[in-house]
Parts: C-alpha cells; sequence; structure tokens
C-alpha cells in the first residue's frame, strides 16, 4: 500500500506519527544548509575534531606541569575538563561517519527510539554542560576573589625581589586593573588555557547546533530535562568524591571555608543544578533558530521551484 499505516508495521518500525522522519543520529551527520554537502560537512568536521583535540592535549599538558599542591588526579574531576572532554568525544563520535552509519544505520536501528533517546541525551548533556561551564566562570567565578582560586589555572609563581616596596604598599594609590587583566594579565599562553577551558567548547557546540547537524528539537523535552538535571546532581556527586581523594574543589562554592556555611553550599549546588535546565532552553532556542532561517530558504526555494514550473 502507497499509504502510512497509523499503527506499528509489521517488520516493527514505528509509525511516522511516533518519530521523526530521520533518527537523530543520522541527522547529526547532515548540515541544515543546502550549501554544505556531505562531503564538505566531513571536512569541516575534520577540521573541528582537529581543533578539540589540539586543545584538549595542550589543556591537559598544562595542567599536569601546572604548580599545585593538588594531585594530578584533580584534572578528573574539573568541570571544565570534563565539559570539554564531552565536546571532544561527540565531536570524534559524529566524525568518524563509517562507524556511526555502520552501528546505527537504516534499518536496524530505525526503530530503536531507546538509541536514539541515548544520543539525543547525549548530545544535550554535551551542549549545556559547555554552556554552564562558561557561564558559571564568566559571571560567578571571575567574580570572586579566591585564595586558592580553585577551578582555575594558577600564574607562576613570582619570586621574591627582594625590595622594601611592600613596607608603602597600604600607602600607595591604587589604579583600577583593566578590564580582563585575570585573563590576559599573565601571558598569551595562560589567556589561551582559560579561553580554552571555559568558552572553547561552548563556541565548537554553538557552530555544532548552527551549521554542524540538522538535529530538531526532541519530543521527550521532560524525559531530557530529568536526564541532564540527574547527571549534574551525579556530577555533583562526583566532585565531593574528588574532594575525598584529592582535596580539591572544582568550584569556589563547595568550599565551605569560601561560602561559610553548609547551607550556602547547598543553596550552590541547586542553583548548579537547576542552572543546566536554563542552558538547555538557550540550546532549544539555537536550535529554533536554525530551524526557522533554514525552513524559510527551504520554503523559498520551493516558491521559486513551483513558479518556475508555472512559468514553463
Amino acid at each position: 500500500m502507497d499509504s502510512a499505516p497509523l499503527l506499528q508495521n509489521a517488520d516493527g518500525l514505528p509509525s511516522p506519527n511516533v518519530m521523526q522522519d530521520h533518527p537523530a543520529f543520522l541527522r547529526a551527520s547532515h548540515s541544515p544548509w543546502s550549501f554544505i554537502p556531505q562531503n564538505i560537512l566531513v571536512i569541516l568536521r575534520g577540521i573541528v575534531l582537529s581543533l578539540v583535540t589540539a586543545v584538549v592535549i595542550l589543556v591537559l599538558n598544562y595542567e599536569i606541569h601546572e604548580q599545585s599542591e593538588f594531585s594530578d588526579w584533580r584534572i578528573v574531576f574539573d568541570f571544565a575538563n570534563i565539559s570539554l572532554f564531552f565536546v571532544f568525544l561527540y565531536q570524534l563520535k559524529t566524525f568518524v561517519k563509517g562507524w556511526l552509519i555502520r552501528r546505527m544505520s537504516l534499518p536496524k536501528h530505525m526503530g530503536s527510539l531507546r538509541k536514539q533517546f541515548y544520543f539525543t541525551l547525549f548530545y544535550t548533556i554535551t551542549a549545556v554542560f559547555a554552556f554552564a561551564n562558561s557561564t558559571i566562570y564568566f559571571f560567578i567565578t571571575r567574580q570572586h576573589k579566591s585564595d586558592d582560586a580553585s577551578g582555575e589555572p594558577q600564574p607562576e609563581p613570582q619570586p621574591p625581589n627582594g625590595t622594601a616596596s611592600h613596607v608603602w604598599a597600604p600607602y600607595a594609590e591604587k589604579t583600577p586593573a583593566a578590564p580582563f587583566t585575570d585573563i590576559f594579565g599573565e601571558g598569551w599562553f595562560r589567556a589561551f588555557i582559560i579561553l580554552s577551558l571555559y568558552a572553547f567548547g561552548s563556541s565548537v557546540m554553538v557552530f555544532e547546533i548552527l551549521v554542524l547537524n540538522s538535529i530538531r528539537r526532541p519530543w521527550t523535552v521532560g524525559i531530557h530535562l530529568i536526564g541532564i538535571m540527574f547527571f549534574a546532581t551525579a556530577y555533583l556527586g562526583w566532585a565531593a568524591f574528588g574532594h575525598l581523594v584529592t582535596n580539591y574543589y572544582p568550584f569556589f562554592w563547595l568550599d565551605k571555608n569560601e561560602v561559610g556555611s553548609d547551607e550556602a553550599i547547598t543553596l550552590y549546588s541547586i542553583g548548579f543544578v537547576f542552572l543546566i535546565p536554563i542552558m538547555y532552553i538557550l540550546m532549544q532556542g539555537l536550535i529554533a533558530s536554525r530551524e526557522s532561517v533554514t525552513r524559510s530558504n527551504s520554503e523559498a526555494r520551493a516558491i521559486a521551484a513551483a513558479q518556475a514550473a508555472l512559468d514553463s
């Protein structure tokens, strides 16, 4: 029959009213823009993956050799490192198109809503963690003056100069610091590491959402919200375990000495968990903007084609 049935098909595939026209893991391999064909998209993904890989290696090398009172194991508990690793893992997964299509191609996994959900949840976690990481650093961590600057690369310790200038320090007139001195005031490489940790991942995911994939907004918004909030809560548990192992706090607001009380830590933690849905809304807004523009272009092309057909 040419008509599509409303119920599930005999071969086990769900009906069109149950799922989207293409699985999410296939849409991840197709750009929404008509001027980016498949071969160009593969090249773009290769370039992005190369950049992300290089950044991850440089950041890891910097943090391993950074002078710190904490163990190198602190690296695996830091939220910025975890979010950057998710970006790398996602880009690696989507670039290896042959493996992706072979493992998730039609028709074997076309009807597996569970596998589609796992992929879109991973995609969502990668994006919202990257956005949350940037938001927390630029709007919270940078505004807080901490003695140990938890979760942030540290400048190299300066040797004492042996002068008595510190005697007059309380009487010296303090000039206002230039904007972003805390980022760019300790050399270009430290600035590069900070921007790589707290801005690069978000930039990659914005480019991913707007250009590299055509994944649509999910129907199961509630399940995705529960999923990302669960993983945000799980990260807080991971950070607490990391403190037990390394005595390192990924965020200053997890340190009672910094915020003053356990109640303040609880409030900050609740705020962290509820920041994740806000970042999810931001992500969906970017997807909606992309769909609006591409839909308008598609409609314009369809109208032009119809008009050309009528004229002929």
